[in-house]
């Protein structure tokens, strides 16, 4: 069976000012009214298709009643979170939305409740939105516009209704959800974990990263492959800022730390197939640059700031996540949700479970702590 989009479309599309007033104003009395005040986010961003990305839709779900709200033509939404502040707000997947809501408007939910959370919580090995959509209704929810550029104007309506399908379903799945998690004892788990994803969402630094041209895989270069890296990366981002691209459409961080390697071996280097005969230019010219470039200017490898394990650590190390998985087997959940391995390393290098681990975790670890890690 397949979700279609409604006939008569059961959502507003607000696109100025006085339909979001009005639209609010209905919501307040409507939850003021319903027996349910809960209500659901998504969002939707251009992130796949342009150089700067930005907040595209807000995908609105008020107890039942829907909308699609347009940050591109509506800059000012505070009346809006205000609302949606004095609810318990349940997302699907809130880390990326929580962060772009951030980063737009200095906003964090008081309450945020996550679907995908929960079903990792009950053992659901398959947590995507459309899974759990057909799991729990058996509809095949439409993934046409899933890579789509929200900040195409008009959406046409295929797109608004895979958006607002983004919030129909999450209050059903939530009410099965919360009645598993407390039928199992877990629903405490639950609380933690999602105010654990706000706290980690808002401790994150919002500067821009020191060398930010250090990307993924590029720990084992030396300064010679470093140096084109950094020269490569430079290029990429005047191109994608140019063409208005995201980076990665240009030459991925794969590719640079490939070229990067080759570089150092003494291979000769070719750019991409297809290119178009400037960026060519354009690569030779940064390989011929960074070749008779002083050695003395090139970047330093990092320093390694974790000190290197003991082997009684690394032995404490691998007892605990053994430990770990026997108690995630018993639960029939991921051993990730217990602590991933590199909380585990943390832990027994420092020593202090709270600073790393949820209440619900250490409850659960307490016996493999008590075996393996002197505390304090």
């Amino acid at each position: 069976m397949t979700a279609d989009a409604p006939i008569t479309a059961d959502y507003e599309f607000i696109d100025t000012p006085a339909h979001l007033e009005s639209w609010l104003d209905q919501m307040r009395r409507w939850l003021a009214a319903s027996p349910d005040q809960r209500c659901c986010l998504d969002t939707e961003a251009d992130s796949l298709h342009h150089y700067h990305e930005k907040l595209c839709l807000l995908q609105v779900n008020c107890a039942g009643r829907y909308a699609l709200v347009d940050p591109l033509a509506i800059t000012d939404v505070s009346a809006l979170l205000d609302l949606l502040d004095s609810h318990e707000l349940w997302f699907h997947g809130a880390d990326y939305d929580l962060t772009m809501l951030r980063r737009t408007y200095g906003w964090s939910p008081k309450v945020v409740r996550d679907t995908q959370i929960a079903a990792r919580l009950l053992g659901a090995r398959q947590f995507g939105l459309a899974a759990l959509v057909k799991n729990v209704f058996d509809l095949e929810l439409c993934k046409a516009s899933q890579k789509a550029d929200w900040s195409r104007r008009p959406l046409p309506p295929n797109m608004l209704s895979y958006a607002v399908d983004d919030v129909r379903y999450l209050l059903p799945i939530a009410d099965k959800f919360v009645a598993e998690l407390r039928e199992k004892g877990r629903e405490s788990w639950f609380h933690q974990s999602c105010s654990a994803l706000q706290e980690d969402v808002a401790a994150r630094d919002t500067a821009a990263r020191e060398d930010p041209w250090r990307v993924q895989g590029c720990g084992r270069l030396h300064p010679r492959g470093l140096a084109l890296l950094k020269g490569l990366w430079e290029w990429r981002e005047g191109i994608a800022k140019e063409r208005d691209l995201p980076c990665f459409k240009i030459m991925s961080n794969k590719q640079m730390t490939a070229y990067a390697e080759q570089f150092e071996a003494g291979h000769p280097l070719n750019p991409p197939n297809g290119w178009r005969p400037r960026w060519k230019k354009e690569f030779h010219d940064i390989v011929v640059a960074v070749t008779s470039s002083d050695p003395a200017s090139w970047p330093a490898r990092p320093k390694k700031t974790k000190g290197r394990l003991s082997d009684a650590q690394r032995d404490q190390i691998d007892k605990l996540c053994a430990y770990r998985e026997t108690v995630a087997q018993k639960l029939e959940i991921e051993p990730s949700l217990l602590g991933s391995r590199g909380t585990i390393e943390e832990l027994v290098i420092h020593g202090n479970p709270e600073l790393h681990l949820m209440n619900w975790q250490q409850e659960l670890l307490s016996a493999g702590l008590q075996q393996v890690v002197q505390l304090g």
